[in-house]
């Protein structure tokens, strides 16, 4: 009996651990495009709906691929205007 509540204990216990990276990196909200915009990385046009979105200080940026999302999302003030 003390060893199947051990295993059920220690079960429970991986399963809740889950993978630190992914518990421990920001949450990125996913809003989708509310208007037609342009790509803060590479200039192309967005259109209105995507949800290939980034939230940067309280405005929804839109971007035409994962790749320029990520490149932003890495570095966003060197692609914003001042």
């Amino acid at each position: 009996m003390t060893c199947i509540l051990l295993l059920l204990l220690s079960t429970a216990a991986f399963k809740s651990s889950g993978n630190p990276e992914l518990l421990s990196a920001p949450q990125a909200q996913t809003d989708s495009l509310k208007t037609d915009a342009r790509d803060p990385v590479c200039g192309m046009k967005v259109k209105k709906g995507t949800t290939l979105t980034h939230n940067h200080n309280k405005v929804v940026y839109g971007f035409c691929s994962a790749g320029c999302k990520k490149t932003f999302v890495s570095n966003p003030d060197k692609y914003l205007k001042k």
